[in-house]
């Protein structure tokens, strides 16, 4: 049953996808982005690091996080170059990026999850809301970037598909192994930030300056009530 509510929850980034490929319009894809951008900052500042300071200390935050900054620009590379601009290159780039992003960020999302709804069913239900409405926004970036290059809505949604199921994934290891500890919780999480701090600031914010400012800024302030409101929830 557990598992089954991490998968419902997991597939709002699916969910995302499928609300920004049917409007299929620039402003949506910008909006997305500047949606995406102020979640990221907020979540790993109020959230991430927080919680990774629960299981390690400092100064193993700090290092693990250099380290997923460097293992993404390493990744980085074997992504075709591009010049930050608001072109279907640069915006693909992105969406290669945040899926890598997710993937990982996912993972531990859905092994926390897991572990919360095994603790108490109610505030597991409420952490899942919370997830969901992060994860909305960022199902947006992957469909309004990759389709943005392809053009081809079946890839779109198989990729998005395949990002949602990295949280049950994560759930379903907890469930038959149990043996991440509370030491590697806290590297993962490191790794993550790592991530989306490569992420939101040498990807998303470049590609921002580019855009309508006055869709960004809207996306931006949608972004932090997004947040602002998965907290309440929280």
């Amino acid at each position: 049953m557990n598992l089954l509510i991490v998968l419902l929850f997991g597939l709002t980034i699916f969910i995302g996808t499928i609300l920004v490929l049917i409007t299929n319009k620039k402003e949506i894809k910008e909006l997305s982005l500047g949606i995406a951008f102020s979640v990221i900052v907020l979540l790993i500042t109020f959230e991430l690091i927080p919680e990774a300071l629960e299981h390690i200390n400092y100064l193993l935050v700090v290092l693990f996080s250099l380290v997923g900054i460097v293992i993404i620009k390493l990744l980085d590379l074997f992504v075709p170059q591009h010049e930050h601009t608001n072109d279907a290159s640069h915006v693909y780039h992105i969406g290669i990026i945040t899926s890598i992003a997710l993937v990982i960020h996912n993972l531990i999302e859905g092994m926390a999850l897991f572990t919360t709804l095994n603790s108490s069913f109610s505030i597991g239900i409420l952490t899942g809301i919370g997830i969901g409405l992060h994860n909305i926004p960022m199902g947006m970036v992957i469909g309004s970037t990759l389709y943005d290059k392809n053009k081809n809505i079946r890839k779109t949604l198989f990729i998005s598909l395949l990002i949602s199921l990295s949280t049950f994934l994560g759930g379903l290891f907890i469930a038959l192994f149990d043996i991440v500890n509370s030491y590697v919780t806290g590297i993962l999480l490191s790794l993550t930030i790592g991530v989306l701090i490569y992420m939101a600031f040498f990807e998303l914010l470049e590609h921002l300056k580019h855009q309508n400012k006055k869709v960004t800024m809207i996306g931006l302030f949608i972004g932090i009530l997004i947040f602002l409101i998965s907290l309440l929830i929280h």
